[in-house]
């Protein structure tokens, strides 16, 4: 399989006094329930002293050209489309706090990537490669699975550049890097539509070179979680330039997913679609969460992602981790997840799995935060860090 994340992808006065008097009986610090009383129903508020901190953390790994590291330590950027996904965590961060850092941080982190993308070579024209290095403009070859030596033309990456450039204009109100880097965007959405999509309108993942023909291979594997990022590219490809192609597409997915890959078994996402077109509902207590929070944090209220958000409620534990699968720790990310379908279905934010996240994860010296409690699991990956910066500043795709 190709994610290794996915593997391991207003109040009113009367919900107010609900709320607080649910955080009351749940024994929270009374500085927790003053920061979330002082914020309640604003938009773009602070509701956490360490939220920032993640930000900032964010920023710590990037160089003075804009690559985001992986992770403190490493030479590598993107995979995954990691670096993507902490430039999205920025903009939610400029987004609160207007502090000029961070739209710097997202700004030079697109024109980073912009310098990456495959703009010659017609094959291959508005794809990346999976992997990068930091500080060269070459390419890390990264096998995904036995057999294969590299990976590139990623549904997710290519689409998250667009989405980046939506992002920008979002938070700036100036079209001026959209139109700057429209043949980019373009590029980048075109060659998902063309290569990546199948004749269901699902977007197949990924495309992989064989060890033993030295030929690149279509992985033909879809993920739910990608679905959701093409959607949020092609949602955005639409908006900024005003092209009903991208529409169409976006459209498809909005519409399809949500019953093609939910299974009414389980109550809850899969993990994605098999090349055999059986639904995957495999669990390992972090792979199949990450898409219960993500499409219903994008897509909203609806008969699956009320399902979705339900079956991840669920699974929260009396300190407030959420463990999905026995045996497996209460992994971050999923804290994150249930926090932003809980946004996206104006429900009360997990105040309790917030406030253990912080408790057991956070790290307060990098401002980075774990994987997950669990000895051996100390990595503090870019791209959960921008997760965190969602939930925690409730922020949403579109506006």
């Amino acid at each position: 399989m190709m994610r290794s994340l996915r593997d391991r992808k207003s109040v009113g006065v009367t919900a107010k006094r609900a709320l607080l008097a649910a955080l009351l009986i749940g024994g929270l610090l009374a500085h927790d329930i003053r920061a979330w009383a002082s914020s309640a129903g604003a938009s773009n508020s602070i509701r956490w002293p360490q939220t920032l901190r993640i930000a900032d953390f964010i920023l710590s790994l990037q160089n003075a050209d804009g690559a985001i590291i992986d992770e403190a330590g490493v030479n590598t950027v993107n995979q995954d489309s990691n670096m993507e996904y902490a430039l999205i965590g920025l903009g939610a961060a400029y987004d609160a706090t207007k502090n000029p850092k961070y739209l710097d941080g997202l700004e030079k982190g697109i024109k980073w990537l912009a310098q990456r993308e495959e703009m010659t070579d017609g094959r291959w024209k508005g794809s990346w490669f999976y992997v990068f290095a930091a500080n060269s403009p070459d390419h890390i070859p990264t096998s995904a699975g036995p057999g294969i030596t590299d990976a590139r033309g990623v549904d997710a990456t290519s689409t998250l550049f667009a989405y980046l450039l939506y992002l920008d204009q979002r938070l700036t109100g100036s079209d001026h890097l959209a139109k700057s880097y429209e043949p980019n965007a373009r590029a980048a959405l075109d060659f998902v539509i063309y290569h990546n999509l199948a004749t269901d309108g699902f977007s197949q993942s990924s495309w992989h070179l064989y060890a033993s023909d030295k030929q690149w291979h279509l992985y033909t594997e879809k993920y739910s979680a990608d679905q959701g990022d093409v959607y949020l590219g092609m949602h955005a490809g639409e908006l900024l330039y005003r092209d009903a192609h991208y529409g169409h597409v976006a459209g498809v997915l909005k519409s399809q997913v949500p019953a093609r890959f939910f299974s009414a078994s389980e109550q809850r996402y899969g993990l994605g679609i098999h090349e055999d077109g059986k639904l995957d509902t495999s669990d390992d207590g972090n792979s199949a969460d990450f898409s219960q929070g993500y499409l219903t944090w994008m897509w909203g209220d609806g008969v699956q992602n009320r399902a979705a958000r339900e079956w991840l409620q669920s699974k929260v534990q009396p300190d407030g981790s959420i463990v999905s699968s026995p045996g497996k720790p209460g992994y971050s990310l999923n804290v994150a997840m249930l926090a932003m379908a809980d946004r996206a279905l104006r429900q009360p934010p997990p105040v309790k799995s917030l406030q253990w996240l912080m408790n057991t994860t956070f790290d307060v010296k990098t401002g980075g935060i774990r994987h997950s409690p669990a000895a051996g699991d100390e990595h503090e990956l870019n791209n959960e860090a921008g997760f965190f910066l969602l939930a925690y500043l409730e922020f949403l795709p579109f506006n």
